[in-house]
């Protein structure tokens, strides 16, 4: 069923449009007039697709939650206790709120920060696969706060076109995730521009991550207001059926890559919460876990987007478009693929790689392994070259390695600074790394890149299919002098199995004898190799067969 609604902001220089409505919005145009700062004008006419949303279990499987929870165990898991949200949502009417006495959100508080909320079917849509009982991957949520949009673009949050004496108001306490499943713009660049420089801005400042819609439909404007921040991550659909493509010219960063990440939902205003709901997992991950709480870089936002772009699961027909013949094989200066970005969010991936611990870069070539296959490594602002080494001992289906940074927003919010990096990867040949690109990478790795060179994102992205064993070198180079911005690394490399190998370095030996140890007689998979049920002496001898 096919709605048309023609959407204007009751507030100046601002239009925006919800992504999709609940079968509750019948049928009827809602006109709504925009003043300009001289006229009176209709913003345009929005078409919009009323569904219905499916329960938590119709995407569980999609985005690797299934996994992670077998993998963990459901006593373990992370259940978004420790931290806050906050959605933000366009007025429906009156009403920016969700219905707070659905059953979905039974023990859950709201903290209005626009005035009252109200009752909107929208916000009550897009709150359940966020923050529900059922319908989110952190049913533990405890407190959420609501913005209306306007509200907070403008005096209830960012303080857009205030000046520099007016910066964005402090985040609320713990509030980590900001979801934002509406699209908008001021209709002037000017504006548009300094709206998202002060989400960056906040972001950065505050430790929040703010996930953002892309437009329903393929083929479709993508809206400034927030997808196109660098901060951010910018949401489309798993189908496809969204805008894509470079940001556009009068934007800061024209020609970025967008969106970052796919998901679920048959519509955008469904699929923005599922990637807010996973980067809610990963923060109370870090706020928890006992290997992590003490690593304050595990919580910072530019490393959870890190996990969770480096995470998704590239599916078949992924690309960005390396050259695959010549002097040039491997190579890519568009690190994402144009319609899916990194592609579909896995959380199970993405909480291997954030719990795989940071591991540290040198700023001269290891002599020795310096990673495992699965972790990150947060980098403080520096302007050398940095590197990881790394071994492989049998075939890597598929490579993964991503870096990440946000850009320096001046507290003026005049023009920004954006540093510029490439990623590349070596193989160790004697004691000399020895370049894969070209025919060098023939004997090496199937296909994919092995460099990433975008001279606008601040994302970069190697995709490595069919790795053969052997020594490699992981290089961020930095392609500017002036780039001295923190930088989060991210990698997966999970196809390489060693019967035995319990904590993924690679290596059978002392320390995967003692989990196995740990965990004799029970059901523990991480040392139960044959998968009958019980750590035994079968499953000793396979490590022993290994050792070394």
């Amino acid at each position: 069923m096919i709605e048309r609604y023609i959407w204007t902001s009751r507030t100046p220089q601002l239009w925006m449009a919800l992504f999709g409505m609940s079968p509750e919005f019948k049928s009827e145009e809602m006109m709504i007039h925009r003043t300009s700062r001289s006229v009176a004008s209709l913003c345009g006419v929005i078409t919009l697709t009323a569904l219905v949303f499916g329960a938590h279990s119709t995407f569980a499987d999609d985005i690797g939650f299934v996994e992670l929870v077998a993998r963990v165990g459901a006593a373990n898991m992370p259940t978004g206790s420790a931290i806050r949200v906050a959605q933000v949502e366009a007025p429906s009417g009156t009403s920016y709120g969700p219905d707070q006495a659905n059953a979905q959100f039974v023990g859950k508080t709201f903290v209005a920060m626009s005035g009252t909320p109200g009752n909107s079917g929208h916000a009550t849509w897009v709150g359940q696969p966020f923050y529900g009982l059922t319908g989110s991957v952190v049913p533990g949520l405890p407190l959420i706060h609501l913005y209306e949009a306007n509200s907070f673009i403008q005096a209830g949050y960012l303080r857009t076109n205030q000046g520099s004496a007016a910066p964005p108001l402090v985040a609320p306490t713990l509030v980590k995730v900001f979801n934002h499943s509406w699209i908008g713009s001021f209709g002037q660049a000017v504006y548009d521009n300094d709206a998202i420089r002060r989400a960056d801005f906040a972001m950065h400042r505050d430790g929040t991550l703010m996930c953002n819609g892309e437009n329903n439909g393929l083929g479709s404007a993508t809206s400034p207001l927030f997808a196109l921040s660098y901060h951010g991550i910018a949401v489309g659909r798993m189908d496809g059926q969204h805008s894509a493509g470079d940001t556009v010219a009068t934007i800061d960063g024209p020609a970025r890559m967008k969106p970052d990440l796919v998901a679920p939902g048959t519509l955008n205003s469904y699929s923005v919460p599922v990637v807010s709901a996973c980067a809610a997992l990963l923060f109370d991950t870090a706020m928890t876990n006992p290997t992590l709480v003490a690593n304050l870089d595990a919580r910072k936002p530019v490393v959870i987007k890190a996990a969770l772009m480096a995470g998704a699961v590239r599916r078949a027909g992924w690309t960005n478009n390396p050259a695959t013949t010549g002097a040039m094989r491997g190579w890519t200066a568009k690190p994402l693929d144009p319609l899916y970005g990194a592609d579909l969010v896995n959380i199970d991936r993405a909480h291997m790689i954030l719990t795989g611990l940071e591991q540290d870069g040198q700023t001269t070539v290891p002599a020795s392994d310096t990673i495992l296959s699965k972790g990150w490594s947060f980098l403080a602002p520096t302007t050398a070259n940095t590197y990881w080494r790394f071994h492989v001992s049998s075939l890597i289906d598929e490579a993964t390695i991503l870096a990440t940074w946000h850009r320096t927003v001046p507290s003026t919010f005049g023009i920004p600074t954006v540093a510029n990096f490439s990623l590349y990867l070596h193989r160790v040949v004697g004691t000399t790394l020895s370049p894969l690109m070209g025919d060098a990478g023939l004997s090496a790795f199937a296909s994919g890149n092995i460099v990433s060179q975008s001279a606008v994102d601040n994302v970069e992205l190697l995709s490595i299919k069919g790795l053969v064993p052997g020594d490699y070198v992981i290089e961020l180079k930095r392609e500017t002098a002036t780039s001295s911005t923190a930088v989060a690394v991210a990698w997966i490399m999970p196809a390489q199995t060693i019967v035995g190998d319990t904590n993924g370095d690679n290596r059978v030996d002392g320390q995967d004898l003692a989990t196995l140890l740990g965990a004799w007689g029970t059901a523990n998979p991480a040392a139960d190799f044959d998968s009958n049920g019980n750590v035994d002496g079968q499953d000793l001898a396979s490590l022993l067969g290994n050792w070394g």
